[in-house]
């Protein structure tokens, strides 16, 4: 495994409209997804700008199909108390890369994040994708909450009435995902949490960010653009890597059990039609 190197690290306050020592927000529950963006091209490089409501921390994460020295560049501007505060930073560190934000204040009410990324390589195939996340406060119960009960989901319908199978009801890395008449098994139950399609706490996954004809598995969750799909009202999942343009799809209509699925180039054609599970919040 490559270790990520980190060779600079900067931040600056400026705008300062309250008085007091400002301070980086603690990590707290809940991670969200706050917006993405992609680049290509030997000098790949993009910007994802975001207005978030009472994070306490914002992380932005590079990934790259060819590695190399990323380059973050960001600036925060939070509203506390009707007065804004700015930040801005960065850094550069080998791809895989993550940089968080520092808050200029504690418990903004808003917070306007933006921040450039770029990536130059000798390839001129390589892809940039950038996930913008963050943090909110979780809320303080009263009392003790009771444990919750497991959800177990519910099945994934698709062209012909089939259903999104899991293999032998795999738990294991790069199981297939096919497809299988519907039969109420628990190989077919899955549940849609941020974005992943999640089954036996794995996540459907593009293998290796293959992208167009890609085999579609199950995989360790990790909130990678790979295995994050935006649902649309036309029935369509939309994978958030290679820039928004691939769909879930059953390869050539198929009808016969045991079809592992792919993506493919969206085309609200009805073999790349699914129902949506069990939501999770």
């Amino acid at each position: 495994m490559q270790r990520s190197r980190r060779t600079a690290v900067y931040a600056v306050v400026t705008g300062l409209l309250t008085a007091g020592t400002l301070t980086a927000a603690m990590p707290a529950a809940h991670a969200n997804v706050a917006g993405f963006c992609n680049g290509s091209g030997a000098a790949a490089t993009c910007t994802v700008t975001e207005t978030i409501t009472a994070p306490t921390s914002v992380t932005v994460t590079a990934r790259a199909t060819v590695n190399g020295e990323a380059t973050v560049s960001w600036k925060a501007s939070c509203t506390l108390n009707g007065q804004t505060t700015t930040t801005s930073g960065g850094s550069s560190s080998e791809s895989p890369a993550t940089d968080t934000v520092t808050l200029p204040v504690t418990d903004p009410a808003t917070c306007t994040v933006s921040a450039t990324i770029s990536l130059p390589t000798s390839d001129s195939t390589n892809t940039l994708s950038v996930a913008m996340t963050y943090t909110t406060a979780a809320s303080p119960s009263p009392s003790p909450s009771p444990t919750p009960t497991p959800v177990a989901g519910s099945p994934v319908k698709g062209y012909d009435g089939k259903c999104l199978d899991d293999t032998l009801n795999s738990s294991a890395n790069d199981a297939k995902i096919q497809i299988w008449t519907c039969n109420g098994d628990k190989a077919q139950l899955w549940t849609y949490h941020s974005g992943e399609l999640v089954h036996n706490g794995k996540c459907l996954n593009d293998d290796a960010w293959g992208g167009i004809r890609s085999k579609q598995i199950l995989y360790t969750c990790n909130h990678a653009l790979n295995e994050l799909w935006t649902h649309l009202s036309n029935g369509e999942y939309v994978l958030n890597a290679k820039g928004y343009k691939l769909c879930l799809d059953d390869p050539a209509y198929s009808t016969k059990n045991g079809t592992q699925l792919i993506v493919y180039t969206c085309k609200n054609s009805s073999n790349q039609r699914w129902s949506l599970p069990t939501v999770v919040p």
